[in-house]
């Protein structure tokens, strides 16, 4: 482990000075950046969902100390805060199996805490140490044993140990899936939060397990081609691929991970589109808007497409206010079936999404019309009218 490594992960001093030398270190090392983003999203998402989890970490001292031989330390408040907290603190060490790395790290801090103190200031008296402070110190301890001692050991490092081995844990757990779609295929994943990824032939999806939640259940890791269809939350959804994250609320959008460029097609919603090497300098896109990350590159300025020819890729038929006259030129090349509009209806908007291997042309036909008050006729010639209802 290197330096810079070594203060990206246990530096609490971030000065202007070291952030500019990180920053640096970032654009000389494509990889070292990667590892960055990484780590950062990585203890975001673990403060997340600890805070959940044990939103008092003091408790955790706590319950470190009373199931050691210093629980004598405790005052009556501690050890009756302690039981009242004890179903959701029991309920996060079944979930959280790292939070145990965590309780025997404090009580081996605690254990050498005292070899010291014993060291310095021994029961018996010594030169350093006068007999009558020990009585003293005892007394201090008896008024605020937990938060006294964790004063001691630091209150960051605590945290650090708490948060850092849980995230190892995780890692450790392989708490992940990973599919990989054969060529000419298509397929749908449902994602823990209720998302929705469809997968073209070719690509790779690597997910949390929804059986087994985490907070990294909305992250993913894409190469290939897939549409994105997100639950909205109050959390953000990251799309990672090789050279770009792309992080929305709740939206629906199309991604070609590549190995050269990210292209990211958004239908409804927004997206914020970065590269994994600048995650602070995104571009905004807008519904019906396309934007590009290339390779060691800045994400290029959105650029209005035509929703319909833009995301052919996804074998889907995807309309979003696009005029039937223009939706129906669409499915009559895919289906090679003539479909013929009534003048009135050419410029109506219509609004959805088809994929095709879901659909007939004539229910697809069917939903538009009814969406139209139209109705759909089947012409002798094996062709189809659309015309206004009556």
């Amino acid at each position: 482990m290197n330096a810079m490594t070594e203060a990206l992960l246990f530096s609490e001093d971030w000065t202007p000075e070291r952030e500019a030398a990180l920053r640096h270190a970032m654009r000389e090392d494509p990889v070292f950046a990667q590892a960055v983003v990484r780590w950062r999203q990585m203890q975001a998402a673990m403060r997340r969902d600890l805070a959940r989890s044990l939103p008092d970490h003091h408790v955790l001292i706590v319950y470190a100390l009373a199931t050691s031989p210093y629980a004598d330390l405790l005052t009556e408040a501690e050890h009756s805060a302690l039981e009242a907290a004890r179903p959701a603190l029991e309920a996060a060490l079944a979930a959280h199996p790292a939070l145990r790395d965590v309780v025997r790290d404090v009580q081996e801090a605690a254990a050498a805490f005292e070899a010291v103190w014993e060291a310095q200031w021994p029961a018996g008296g010594s030169p350093t140490a006068p007999a009558p402070d020990r009585p003293a110190r005892r007394r201090a301890a008896a008024r605020t044993p937990a938060m006294r001692w964790t004063a001691r050991i630091g209150l960051g490092v605590a945290l650090a140990l708490f948060v850092g081995l849980v995230g190892l844990l995780w890692l450790r757990d392989g708490r992940q899936i990973t599919i990989e779609v054969p060529p000419d295929a298509v397929r749908t994943v449902a994602l823990a939060d209720g998302s929705t990824v469809r997968l073209l032939g070719g690509a790779t999806l690597t997910y949390a397990d929804p059986d087994r939640p985490t907070a990294f259940d909305r992250h993913v890791r894409l190469t290939g081609a897939a549409f994105f269809d997100v639950v909205k939350e109050a959390r953000g959804f990251t799309v990672e691929t090789p050279h770009a994250l792309a992080t929305v609320l709740g939206t629906s959008f199309g991604v070609v991970a590549g190995a050269e460029r990210t292209e990211v097609t958004l239908v409804t919603g927004a997206v914020a589109l970065a590269p994994r090497a600048a995650p602070d300098r995104p571009v905004r896109l807008a519904p019906g808007q396309r934007s590009v990350v290339a390779a060691g590159a800045l994400a290029s300025t959105p650029e209005a497409v035509d929703l319909t020819e833009a995301l052919r890729w996804t074998r889907q038929f995807v309309f979003q206010d696009t005029p039937l006259e223009v939706a129906v030129a669409r499915l009559s090349e895919h289906y090679g079936v003539p479909v013929y509009l009534d003048e009135v209806l050419a410029r109506e908007p219509v609004t959805g999404r088809f994929a095709e291997e879901d659909y007939t042309l004539k229910e697809i036909l069917d939903i538009l019309a009814r969406s139209l008050n139209a109705e759909v006729r089947l012409q002798p010639d094996g062709s189809y009218r659309l015309l206004p209802g009556a």
